[in-house]
């Protein structure tokens, strides 16, 4: 009876080892293969591309960049929502990992570093038919004019380089405002000349303003700070960021998230 006792018990001690072992090997084997936790964020108004709805991100960015993300197999990517302006601020302040979708400029790449280009954006000028008419150069043309921009979009940016110079020369003025709905408020009320917008902008509801010309192309890319060391990922996870965009961008997938919103 003894000796069946000390079987038993050491037989329940073996088990509680292996069951331990297990134990260990699970918690180590999740520690291991566990995925990333990154957050990025979003312009919240600049529609169709990025923008946020009953407190959902949704654009062509963001439907693209949820495409790469679901590739990236190390990380768990959640994206959230932020005005324009602030979310360079926070960039710049090393307050978040990245941004979308900036635009390349020389001022920004001294303290920016930006992701491989996600899509390819057509800026037009919009206006009223009357003040659009005969205008065909940009941005000589439009000189002594007074232009819309969203606020924390750079002139240069938006209109090109020449553009840009010729607001700092005096040439052109700008005026800004929060958000798209506002600027085209503002353009009705003729209180400025012409706006600067992507081409997919909707003016369904404001019939007296028309689209312009083509005045600039730009591509968006996810933006990161050059100084920000505190995410050891960083480097790799824009490595593999850049290597996923540029194999979909030679598919067809791309594509068809922008011909939805293109309908």
């Amino acid at each position: 009876m003894e000796s069946f006792l000390s079987v038993e018990r050491i037989n329940m001690i073996e088990k509680k080892i292996n069951l331990l072992i297990f134990l260990i090997f699970l918690f180590l084997n999740n520690m291991l293969f566990a995925k990333q936790q990154v957050t990025i964020y979003g312009d919240d108004n600049y529609p169709p591309y990025s923008y946020q709805k009953n407190g959902h991100a949704q654009g062509i960015y963001v439907d693209i960049l949820k495409l790469v993300f679901s590739k990236m197999k190390n990380y768990e990517v959640t994206i959230k929502m932020l005005p324009w302006k602030r979310g360079i601020s926070y960039l710049k302040n090393d307050e978040i990992f990245a941004l979308f979708p900036p635009y390349y400029d020389q001022n920004r790449a001294l303290w920016m570093l930006f992701s491989e280009s996600i899509l390819r954006e057509e800026i037009l000028i919009y206006g009223k038919k009357e003040n659009l008419e005969g205008r065909k150069n940009w941005p000589e043309d439009f000189y002594g004019s007074t232009i819309g921009l969203n606020r924390g979009f750079t002139p240069y940016g938006m209109g090109g380089e020449t553009f840009g110079d010729a607001i700092i020369a005096g040439k052109i003025k700008i005026e800004e405002a929060n958000n798209t709905e506002q600027n085209l408020k503002k353009l009705e009320r003729d209180r400025f000349n012409f706006y600067l917008y992507d081409k997919f902008l909707d003016i369904a509801a404001y019939p007296s303003i028309k689209r312009g010309m083509v005045v600039n192309t730009n591509h968006g890319h996810l933006g990161f700070s050059i100084e920000n060391i505190s995410y050891k990922y960083k480097n790799d996870f824009i490595s593999t960021f850049d290597q996923i965009m540029k194999k979909l961008k030679k598919t067809n997938e791309i594509n068809k998230i922008i011909k939805k919103y293109s309908k």
